[in-house]
């Protein structure tokens, strides 16, 4: 009786080394991690944006002085930007808050909240 692998076993073998050993091939953008999105939109009548991230639905405050507007959304891990499509202008920011559901635009001191700190 013959011991030890057949010529078809160590054959194999030496393949799938050959195989794990080799370059693989990567998207030529690989090194780069981040992560975009762009969204163009409008404004809602009462100056705001509805967002979905991460299975959650968010509403991002822009303001009602550009309701109706076409805009462009950049977002990122972090923040929101709003660009307005026809002008380029950037019209909100707005940082992202993972806990809740409103996302206020950064841009603009808050209105009515007593005791709010003004930029």
């Amino acid at each position: 009786m013959r011991r030890g692998k057949t010529q078809a076993a160590r054959t194999a073998e030496r393949s799938s080394q050959r195989f794990l050993t080799a370059p693989k091939a990567i998207p030529s953008g690989a090194a780069d991690r981040n992560h975009y999105r762009l969204r163009y939109d409008r404004v809602d009548t009462d100056g705001k944006m509805s967002l979905r991230r991460a299975g959650r639905m968010h509403h991002l405050g822009i303001g009602t002085e550009h309701r109706g507007k076409r805009i462009l959304a950049l977002a990122d891990e972090h923040s929101i930007t709003v660009v307005h499509l026809d002008t380029g202008k950037i019209i909100a920011t707005n940082t992202i808050q993972p806990g809740r559901t409103y996302w206020r635009n950064t841009m603009k001191a808050p209105g009515r909240w007593p005791g709010a700190s003004q930029k």
